[in-house]
């Protein structure tokens, strides 16, 4: 999982009233800090190391090693792997809302919030968001659906990317 960092830019301003002049335009230096995800604003770990593992401080959702070069999930089935990755708010006094983005054709994974599982319309991160108080976590589940219209191996020298997006809830 790969979580992206846009640029920011300050522009330019309009300033009206005193007919001098119709427009002004300043550069300003913003300075962005980015911190590993133990002490990031939104916090990620990985918790089930049969299908999640960190490595650099983003997470890989990738079938153990040790399970054999041959380990996938079941043809026109649906896999679940409980409590895959756990997502904490480490922002300050802020609720923040966290949703999972997949790309357009990225079809058959789900992200079901864990403690949901069992319910009979659980919340699936890809669809709905949920909304985090400073310093509360949520475990999520990764459902891998495959068979018509699911999930589809890429190819070896590709990776699935998705982004976790978390807004401030005002």
């Amino acid at each position: 999982m790969i979580i992206g960092l846009g640029t920011l830019a300050a522009g330019a301003g309009v300033i009206g009233g005193s007919g001098a002049f119709d427009s002004v335009e300043a550069d300003r230096s913003v300075e962005i800090s980015v911190a590993g995800d133990a002490s990031a604003l939104l916090k990620l770990d990985a918790t089930n190391s049969t299908v999640a593992q960190m490595k650099n401080g983003i997470i890989y959702f990738q079938l153990n090693e040790e399970l054999g070069e041959s380990a996938s999930v079941n043809d026109n089935a649906t896999t679940k792997f409980k409590n895959a990755f756990k997502i904490t708010n480490n922002g300050p006094d802020q609720t923040v809302s966290v949703r999972v983005i997949t790309p357009e054709n990225l079809n058959g994974l789900r992200f079901i919030l864990s403690d949901e599982r069992d319910a009979a319309n659980p919340t699936d991160l890809t669809v709905d968001s949920v909304n985090l108080a400073q310093g509360e976590s949520e475990s999520v589940d990764l459902w891998i659906m495959t068979g018509t219209d699911g999930y589809e191996e890429p190819a070896a020298d590709e990776a699935h990317q998705i982004t976790i997006r978390a807004a401030a809830v005002e």
